[in-house]
C-alpha cells in the first residue's frame, strides 16, 4: 500500500510537470506569434505602374505601386506610393489624377530630396473639379508650375492615401487613377502632361 501510493503522488508530480511544460510552451508560442509582424494584412491587390515623358526630350517619370486594402466584396482604403524624377527644365512635372467618389486623406512627399533649404509641401498642389461631367475628382500636382517656369526639378517619394465616400464601397472595373507627366512648347502652345496613361485598379 505505502508503494502504491508513492507511485501515486510521482505519477500525480509527472503530471503536474507535463502540464506545465504544455503551458509554457503554448504561451510562449502565443508570444511569437503577437509579435509576428504581420505583411500585407488587408491588402488584397496590388497594382504597378510606369510612365516617363517619352514624346519630349525630357526625362520626367514617375514609377510605383497602388495598394488597395479591403476585403474581396469591398474596398476600404487605397494608398498610391510613387517614386518622381523631374528634369530641371521640367515645368509640367508630375500629376495624379483621383476619380470621382473617392476623397484624398493624405498626402507625403519628399520632393524635392537632397535640397534641404526648400520645403517640400510648397511642391505639391492640390485642385478640385467642381464640373459634373468628369469622371476626376481631384487632381494632385508634383513639381509642376503653371506660370511655366521650370522650379529646378529632382527626385523624390509621394504617398497618396485615398478613402470611398461611401464605406465598404464594391470593387469596380471602372475605377482607375490618371497620372501625368512631362511638358512641351510647340508652335507657340503650351502643353502639361504631354504623356499619360490610365492605371485601372481592378
Amino acid at each position: 500500500m505505502v508503494i502504491m501510493k508513492k507511485r501515486s503522488k510521482y505519477l500525480i508530480v509527472l503530471f503536474m510537470f507535463i502540464a506545465i511544460v504544455f503551458v509554457l510552451l503554448f504561451s510562449n508560442t502565443n508570444k511569437n506569434e503577437a509579435n509576428e509582424p504581420v505583411v500585407n494584412g488587408n491588402i488584397i491587390h496590388v497594382k504597378n505602374f510606369d510612365l516617363d515623358a517619352k514624346s519630349t526630350n525630357l526625362k520626367t517619370m514617375t514609377e510605383g505601386s497602388i495598394f488597395v486594402e479591403g476585403e474581396k466584396e469591398h474596398i476600404d482604403h487605397i494608398k498610391i506610393v510613387a517614386h518622381v524624377e523631374i528634369e530641371p527644365a521640367d515645368w509640367g512635372g508630375v500629376a495624379f489624377y483621383i476619380p470621382d467618389q473617392w476623397s484624398v486623406s493624405s498626402i507625403t512627399s519628399s520632393y524635392p530630396e537632397h535640397q534641404s533649404k526648400l520645403k517640400p509641401a510648397e511642391y505639391v498642389s492640390t485642385w478640385m473639379n467642381s464640373s459634373d461631367d468628369s469622371s476626376w475628382r481631384t487632381m494632385i500636382e508634383i513639381g509642376r508650375e503653371r506660370n511655366y517656369i521650370a522650379n529646378g526639378g529632382g527626385t523624390g517619394t509621394i504617398v497618396i492615401e485615398l478613402s470611398p465616400d461611401k464605406k465598404g464601397m464594391s470593387p469596380s472595373e471602372s475605377l482607375k487613377i490618371g497620372i501625368e507627366v512631362g511638358s512641351e512648347e510647340k508652335d507657340g502652345k503650351r502643353v502639361m502632361g504631354t504623356d499619360s496613361v490610365e492605371v485601372p485598379v481592378f
